[in-house]
């Protein structure tokens, strides 16, 4: 019989989302074992719910980290977090409930932790009996995360130093696996280089500066980042990624015609994200969990703009505590982060080392054998 498999997420930023549609990927392949489904628990989302993401958002909107910051610290006790959980079932319309019960999943795979509460409370609730596996994909654990460990019965976390952290909040050892946060198969599968800088019509030696605008409204706000970097210009590859946000494609690529720009190459959305690290000297980016992961597995130098603040701050942290990479606070400051690396490789090459020195990904290959081994009911 195939073991029903929910993959959950709440799409606050793309990092929750991506690393949830990476582990459907993979377990896709092997629907012969499973039956899967892929959830954004925000498509259930109330009122309360769209209002609570449009503070999210405020961050990008404003040119700050300090709303989401403040959130983020002043709610990192269990107290609060108590109190959050309570008003949590106002964020989500009752046909949510309804879902999850009518496919009554044997597992959840979860990368927020709103779908792991959701459906330990269910459990609770309707006597079900569904293993929960929460992913957390930053590299801290908020008291979000860790609140409702009792009802949750596996952990999969970056690094040692989080386990420890889930430790020393009385989570037993045996729930935590340091596996790393799960990523695309993609990154294990890399096309040649030169292959790759064909099909970007990348034809110099020019060193390439990768910038991801990030998702949601953080792609906007990136914008005067890379606008500041292009007045000064230098004799680099740039290569910009919107994602989905078309608008902001197109105002890029009128820059283009307009400035008579010749080092620019703007794209929208793509899955080539690992391929285009790859051949990347240095990415910019803002300190996503996700963004950060993908950047250690292709061993890529981080140049890290703000992001939301919040747990991107230890994520930021991580970084530059590891020699990772810099950090950029504003557009004058990234210009001065990207001369500093064009005129000194070898402080490429220094990150470069450090980076070489940490093993490969191994995370979701090793997260599909521990739910094969799992016994359902």
């Amino acid at each position: 019989m195939k073991k029903k498999l929910l993959i959950a997420y709440a799409s606050y930023g793309s990092g929750h989302k991506m690393a949830a549609q990476y582990i459907y990927d993979y377990f896709n392949k092997h629907q012969d074992k499973y039956e899967i489904r892929l959830l954004d628990v925000l498509d259930y989302s109330s009122i309360i719910a769209k209002i609570d993401k449009k503070f999210f958002n405020l961050n990008f909107k404003f040119k700050t980290t300090i709303p989401f910051s403040f959130w983020f610290n002043v709610s990192n006790n269990l107290v609060v977090t108590k109190v959050f959980h309570k008003v949590l079932n106002t964020l989500f319309k009752s046909n949510l409930k309804d879902y999850i019960i009518d496919f009554n999943p044997d597992i959840l795979i979860s990368t927020h932790f709103m779908p792991s509460y959701i459906v330990s409370k269910i459990n609770k609730q309707y006597n079900k009996n569904t293993k929960i596996i929460t992913i957390v994909t930053d590299y801290v654990a908020h008291a979000f995360w860790i609140k409702n460990h009792k009802n949750e019965d596996i952990f999969i976390v970056s690094n040692e130093i989080i386990k420890k952290e889930l430790e020393n909040n009385n989570i037993p050892s045996k729930k935590i696996y340091p596996f790393g946060i799960p990523l695309s198969s993609k990154f294990k599968n890399l096309e040649d280089k030169n292959t790759v800088k064909k099909r970007y019509n990348i034809t110099n030696n020019k060193p390439i500066f990768l910038f991801l605008a990030g998702g949601s409204e953080g792609s906007n706000y990136s914008y005067s980042f890379l606008k500041r970097l292009l007045e000064e210009n230098l004799d680099i590859n740039i290569i910009y990624v919107s994602g989905k946000n078309s608008k902001l494609k197109n105002k890029c690529n009128n820059l283009i015609i307009d400035e008579h720009l010749k080092n620019l190459k703007v794209l929208g959305f793509t899955n080539d994200i690992s391929n285009l690290l790859n051949i990347s000297n240095v990415v910019i980016t803002k300190p996503g969990g996700l963004a950060v992961t993908e950047a250690i597995e292709t061993k890529t130098p981080m140049i890290l703009i703000p992001g939301n603040g919040g747990p991107e701050n230890y994520n930021l942290k991580y970084v530059l505590k590891n020699g990772f990479g810099l950090k950029a606070k504003n557009p004058k400051q990234l210009v001065k982060r990207v001369k500093k690396l064009t005129q000194n490789p070898k402080l490429i090459k220094e990150m470069h080392k450090n980076l070489r020195l940490l093993e490969e990904n191994t995370s979701i290959e090793k997260l599909y054998k521990l739910v094969q081994e799992m016994k359902v009911k």
